[in-house]
């Protein structure tokens, strides 16, 4: 025999013993001799893998012999997976795919029960590396489970470091994009936790890409809001702002520098800001400044709007309509209002219950019991109020809940929402109730509440507090100005208070903290503070007699004289005496005898006077120059005056007495200092003072 043929020979009867060995080892397997088993496994390991695997696998999984091992049964089922080869020669010992996925399955259960009910990271990380052959369910709940386990760790460090790490080391995760947005949000509160101007910034710069951009964008927008400064909210716009913020920002921008709307003010702006996008709004409202337009009721009771000569420019269709306010005008109709334009066209889509005129940029409106702010430009600035009062020295009194407070016009609190009462500031200060009265200041200074009545602060910043039933005079330091002694007190002009004790009065002086007049004369509620004085003269009553005096005292008309008198007008004194009217100068000299049944001061050196059946037009000369019998002249502005007739019906006149109109009309109107409805017959017109044209529209 050659060496080729010895070397065959070798090699047969070595495979034949190496194949005796698995046969041998499944035998002993199946008597459960394990030990042989195992030690004829491991010799037939090199030339029979997937056989010996396979019955290593066996030996540890099982638990009823010393080898027992979860680790090394998944070892070699794995190994056998890999080396498997579904041939015949396998079935001698039941290995094929069916009986090799059944134990894959086992091994990959019994694993996940060792590792996996161990909730440590370390210990399921160990199941996902040494049984990947498990079931779907089985390596889905592990990973779900070490997943869960790291997502909470990265909440609870609350660092975006953190988060990117497991982002990059487990690209796979279900926690991936939970996990992303974790890493956005932490990377955001890192950066902005001062929450000031500059964090924004810092923030939107280094990461544009993040999802909280808007949010920082809003933030920074609001807080550059409080800067009350344009250039700064011109920069937002160009540096920080992005679609979601930016016709917002150029729109807030626009609402809270262009003010009163005039032709100078729109041109300035958009010098200002060439690169306004919506510039095609600003050149309709530049060719809509120049157009007056007046709101009009047909004889259908229903409003539109006609320029200066009369013509409808806008129909009338609507319920209600107001005058243009900063080229806005407000209208109402089925019950719903709306704000439109100088060419009719309404600005937004939103209705509400109620609106007020513009005012600075700004109104107020109501919807469903609710009050709102809104800007020019239709955007809602405040949150919702039970109350809106009109705007005074730039802030706006609101109640919310039963509370009382005041925001600004960016719709900010400026006044705490804790009070029973607040008044409208004036002169720098308001009012306010809780069990008694105080005063706080619009920056939000307060005087102790402890009146039980306070007037508004007068422009020396004095006002009338009431304790006790008795009245004085304060300033706004809390300083007395009058003892609190008075029964009553009310304010006249120019620093000069009407003071009240036992149904007597006088006048006191609070800029020189002096009484102009003892307190001794007869006080009656039928007068007006105007009626008393005027800030230079002061009219005395006593004993049904009435006197005038200067501030220094001094008697202009003595006690006596007259029953009544009235202030000088045009330099003419009304006075009064035995149920008649008559008028005398300065000097008391007399202009008309005594002979009126009733008169009027004279005003643009006019006044109206009645005599029996006649009412009658006076010039300073003391001459009647126009007379209506039963008849009444009612000035309506400085160069007009209705005239009524005895069947009511209504004429017009000059200053002059010339006949404008002939009384023939049912009513009238004042629509502006040149422009008069009137109503005749189912039909409207339109009388212009300036031209004399009467229009039948």
């Amino acid at each position: 025999m050659n060496l080729k043929n010895c070397i065959y020979v070798l090699l047969f009867l070595s495979n034949s013993l190496i194949s005796n060995n698995i046969t041998k080892a499944y035998n002993a397997l199946s008597i459960y001799d394990y030990f042989k088993a195992k030690n004829l496994f491991y010799k037939s390991y090199k030339k029979n893998k997937a056989e010996a695997a396979y019955g290593l696998a066996i030996i540890y999984y099982r638990t009823d012999n010393p080898f027992s091992n979860i680790d090394s049964a998944a070892k070699y089922i794995n190994s056998c997976l890999v080396n498997f080869k579904d041939t015949v020669s396998y079935n001698q010992f039941k290995i094929n795919n069916n009986s090799i996925s059944q134990l894959k399955y086992d091994i990959g259960n019994k694993g996940f029960n060792v590792y996996c009910n161990n909730t440590s990271i370390d210990s399921i990380n160990h199941f996902l590396n040494y049984f990947p052959f498990a079931s779907e369910t089985k390596l889905k709940a592990a990973y779900y489970n070490r997943d869960a386990q790291l997502y909470q760790k990265i909440i609870n460090s609350q660092k975006s470091d953190t988060v990117k790490a497991f982002i990059l080391s487990y690209p796979e995760s279900i926690f991936l994009g939970n996990a992303k947005k974790l890493y956005d949000d932490f990377q955001y509160h890192e950066l902005t936790s001062t929450s000031n101007i500059n964090s924004y910034k810092i923030f939107l710069k280094k990461h544009p890409t993040n999802i909280n951009c808007i949010d920082a964008e809003q933030n920074l927008f609001s807080l550059t809001q409080q800067l009350k400064n344009e250039d700064s909210l011109y920069l937002y716009i160009e540096k920080y702002a992005s679609v979601n913020t930016k016709d917002y920002a150029w729109k807030y921008l626009y609402s809270s520098t262009v003010k009163n709307y005039s032709k100078q003010n729109l041109e300035n702006f958009l010098i200002k800001y060439p690169n306004y996008p919506f510039k095609d709004l600003i050149s309709k409202e530049l060719q809509l400044t120049e157009r007056l337009l007046i709101p009009f009721k047909n004889s259908h009771s229903l409003y539109g709007y006609i320029d200066t000569l009369g013509n409808w420019i806008i129909p009338p269709k609507f319920d209600d309509a107001s005058n243009f306010c900063e080229g806005l005008a407000s209208v109402c109709k089925n019950d719903s209002c709306f704000y439109i334009n100088k060419e009719g066209e309404y600005i937004s889509e939103n209705k509400f219950d109620e609106v007020e005129d513009y005012k600075d940029g700004f109104a107020i409106v109501k919807n469903n019991g609710i009050y709102y702010l809104i800007n020019r430009t239709g955007q809602v600035i405040s949150k919702p109020y039970a109350e809106i009062n009109e705007i005074s020295e730039g802030l706006y009194v609101c109640k919310q809940g039963d509370k009382y407070g005041a925001i600004n016009t960016k719709g900010e609190e400026v006044i705490p929402f804790i009070y029973n009462k607040l008044g409208n500031f004036k002169n720098g200060f308001a009012y306010y109730y809780t069990t008694l009265y105080g005063l706080v200041s619009s920056q939000n200074i307060r005087l102790e509440a402890e009146w039980e009545w306070v007037s508004n602060v007068d422009t020396n910043q004095i006002l009338i507090v009431k304790k006790d039933k008795k009245y004085g005079l304060i300033n706004t330091n809390n300083t007395t100005v009058l003892n609190i002694d008075y029964d009553y007190i009310t304010p006249c002009q120019n620093g000069i208070y009407l003071i009240v004790k036992n149904n007597l009065y006088g006048f006191y002086n609070a800029l020189q903290s002096c009484f102009v007049t003892s307190i001794e004369f007869n006080y009656t509620t039928n007068y007006t503070p105007n009626d008393y004085t005027n800030g230079k003269y002061f009219k005395l009553h006593k004993n049904e007699e009435v006197a005038l005096i200067d501030a220094n005292g001094r008697y202009s008309i003595p006690f006596g004289m007259y029953s009544n008198l009235f202030f000088a007008k045009c330099d003419i004194i009304r006075i009064q005496k035995n149920n008649k009217y008559s008028f005398v100068d300065r000097k008391l000299k007399p202009i008309t005898t005594l002979e009126f049944d009733k008169a009027t001061d004279f005003e643009n050196n006019i006044a109206i006077v009645k005599k029996s059946s006649n009412t009658m037009l006076l010039n300073q000369t003391g001459s009647i120059y126009y007379t209506i019998k039963n008849g009444d002249i009612v000035k309506i502005n400085e160069t007009c005056y209705k005239t009524v007739n005895e069947n009511g019906l209504i004429g017009l006149i000059n200053s002059n007495g010339e006949i404008l109109l002939q009384n023939q009309y049912n009513s009238l109107e004042i629509i502006n200092s040149n422009l008069i409805r009137f109503e005749k017959d189912q039909s409207v017109f339109l009388f212009n003072i300036k031209t004399k044209e009467l229009k039948n529209l």
